[in-house]
């Protein structure tokens, strides 16, 4: 008896042990039901806000793009009153720093009197000049420009018209220059035009570069307005099929290339002919004229001269110019 009372009080505590241990696992189950309910609702208010994303993104797109068009017209009309705003004024280059005194205003507008005369207005006036805000330039290094502006816009012009007719202007062995004063911007833009420019000039096109930055060309009694070099360009190629080709060949025609081919390789002939005997086969009788020969044999009995000289001689070209002999005597030149 005492024995089954073992093993019966065994079992129930093997029964409890084994009721505790559901007890914590159905625990632990609630508690996971629980967080997997949780985590399902985070789920669905991600997959909720991911959803709100693309509607957003494509605002929030279509606002940056508006931003940067509103920036953009802003900038430009920005840059526009700034170029308006800097029309009356001059940009003097490499006036010698310190020239203009203590009053640089009344110092320009003197000298701008007496170099343009009488093409000025009576009632020319200078508002303001000034150097360029900076370190004063060490000696021998080049001057700060003078930004110089004219009360009336006539005025400026005239007296840049007046400095491209005088051109050079020398003050203290410096050559002075006037420009007008546009915006960095402006003035990179304008410079890009400088490659298309010299290919106008080539094919003798008229053409105007009007401010701020847009080329006028004038060809068959029409008018064009480009706002870009590669506008041009491509205008160009389409009215002119050969232009690139002239531009390329330095100014030549493409039907004239194999002409122009063989006169240059004509000419490398004659030089090679006329540079590769020396001398001393000269005095051989290989490919030398009559009259050259006669020198030689003249030269050749001259006590004076040696076959050294006469290598010496051979080395230079023989064009029968004086330039190209400066080591024999007058003499001998004339004889030659």
């Amino acid at each position: 008896m005492d024995k089954l009372d073992t093993i019966l009080k065994e079992i129930r505590d093997s029964r409890k042990a084994i009721e505790n241990r559901l007890v914590m696992i159905t625990t632990g189950m609630n508690i996971m039901k629980d967080d997997q309910a949780k985590l399902s609702d985070r789920l669905k208010q991600t997959e909720s806000t991911v959803a709100d994303i693309p509607p957003t993104h494509n605002d929030n797109k279509n606002a940056i793009a508006k931003l940067q068009q509103q920036m953009e017209a802003l900038q430009e009309r920005i840059e526009d009153a700034e170029g308006r705003s800097r029309r009356n004024n001059i940009r003097i280059i490499r006036l010698p720093e310190g020239k203009e005194g203590n009053d640089p205003t009344r110092y320009i507008e003197t000298w701008l009197q007496s170099i343009a005369k009488d093409k000025l207005l009576i009632h020319f006036v200078v508002e303001r000049a000034q150097s360029i805000p900076g370190r004063k330039p060490i000696p021998g290094a080049p001057a700060r420009p003078v930004i110089t502006r004219i009360l009336n816009y006539r005025d400026r012009d005239v007296a840049l018209q007046v400095a491209r007719e005088l051109d050079p202007i020398i003050i203290d062995n410096a050559r002075i220059s006037l420009y007008p004063d546009y915006t960095l911007a402006v003035q990179k833009h304008r410079a890009s035009f400088q490659i298309i420019k010299q290919r106008l000039r080539k094919m003798e096109i008229k053409y105007a570069l009007l401010f701020p930055t847009k080329l006028r060309i004038t060809h068959n009694q029409k008018t064009h307005f480009f706002d870009s070099p590669d506008l041009v360009s491509t205008w160009l190629d389409e009215n002119f099929p050969y232009s690139r080709a002239v531009d390329q060949n330095n100014g030549h025609h493409a039907g004239q290339l194999p002409q122009l081919r063989r006169n240059k390789r004509n000419k490398a002939q004659t030089l090679r002919k006329r540079t590769g005997p020396t001398l001393r086969q000269a005095l051989e009788g290989q490919n030398n004229t009559l009259q050259t020969a006669g020198s030689l044999r003249e030269m050749s009995s001259s006590p004076c001269r040696t076959a050294s000289s006469i290598d010496s001689i051979a080395a230079s070209d023989l064009e029968g110019s004086m330039a190209l002999f400066p080591d024999i005597t007058p003499q001998l030149a004339r004889d030659f």
